[in-house]
């Protein structure tokens, strides 16, 4: 069994109306919207539920702190107390390091891979940053890959289809000034599908909704919805989906809510592509963003209470 951890930044599960610009998430695949109304669902290829980011923490949610419940399952909004924006402060450094999902399943002999590109110009940025600054500069994302000894991948490993950037075309790079190629999203699918012949467990991070929210950028935004639409249906065409599932949840709401550029509280999706049953029963119980974790080490058929052993994080 294989498994793609999609986590897309800043998708929330919102109403069944106009302004909800990602209600149509699901078209082709199911014959429901991707709205909090219809979770809890289930159809032939999935189930859709919800998952409360909160983690009963008054004011809005986060994306250090929900990408940390997301990736270590400890509640961390209540750990610190409140809600942290973008980079995790010390404490949820060492959290992420120490516990997060890849490090756990590669502890248990589960093989574990991100397909996320990234440059060395990125990593000498942050560095840089960091001895200034004199605090961590790296997200949830960058921090566990990095912690589970697994190696991040380059533009040598993307010219051999071995790699994507976040947004999955290549569009904010292009935006920015570099030179490399726009490619389709269907391309970004197949190349997808190869990464996953590598390893048992993939995670990939996608930013793009959150940024384009934030910034009310609403054709752009409405755009990326629909790539990542055709890209989940397409994943689902070339991987033999009793074999593989796709994982889809994200830290916060934001996208959701065409009307409103800044984060809220509604429950975030946790979207399960598979037409296996028992794959489906791991995550069954899940009503909030830190028992994802659990329903991970289920889906493998790991113990949710199972403790990483601790040489096998020795020297991370």
């Amino acid at each position: 069994m294989k498994l793609l951890l999609f986590f897309i930044d800043g998708l929330g599960l919102g109403k069944n109306d106009e302004s909800n610009p990602a209600r149509g998430l699901l078209d082709g695949i199911a014959d429901i919207p991707f709205v909090q109304d219809f979770s809890p669902s289930e159809f032939p290829e999935g189930i859709l539920l919800s998952a409360d980011a909160s983690g009963d923490v008054p004011g809005l949610p986060q994306s250090a702190t929900g990408q940390a419940m997301l990736i270590t399952g400890v509640n961390a909004p209540s750990l610190l107390g409140y809600h942290l924006t973008a980079l995790p402060n010390e404490v949820l450094v060492d959290l992420v390091t120490e516990r997060n999902i890849m490090i756990h399943l590669a502890g248990r002999g589960i093989p574990v891979t991100a397909s996320n590109l990234y440059s060395p110009e990125f990593f000498a940025h942050r560095e840089a940053l960091q001895e200034k600054r004199g605090r961590n500069t790296l997200p949830v994302s960058a921090l566990t890959i990095q912690s589970s000894g697994t190696p991040f991948r380059y533009p040598a490993d993307y010219d051999r289809g071995r790699a994507l950037f976040a947004d999955l075309t290549n569009r904010f790079l292009n935006e920015r000034g570099y030179d490399i190629p726009m490619i389709s999203v269907e391309d970004a699918a197949r190349r997808m599908a190869g990464i996953l012949t590598e390893a048992d467990f993939v995670f990939h991070e996608y930013f793009a909704t959150d940024t384009y929210a934030h910034k009310k950028r609403t054709v752009d935004l409405e755009r990326a919805l629909g790539e990542i639409n055709i890209f989940l249906r397409t994943l689902r065409e070339e991987t033999d989906p009793d074999e593989t599932a796709i994982l889809v949840v994200s830290d916060h709401g934001n996208c959701e809510d065409a009307d409103n550029a800044d984060h809220n509280r509604n429950p975030v999706p946790v979207l399960l592509l598979s037409r296996n049953i028992t794959a489906r029963d791991a995550f069954r119980s899940i009503t909030r963003l830190d028992e994802v974790h659990g329903g991970i080490l289920a889906y493998f058929g790991l113990p949710v209470d199972d403790e990483v052993p601790s040489d096998s994080i020795a020297g991370l």
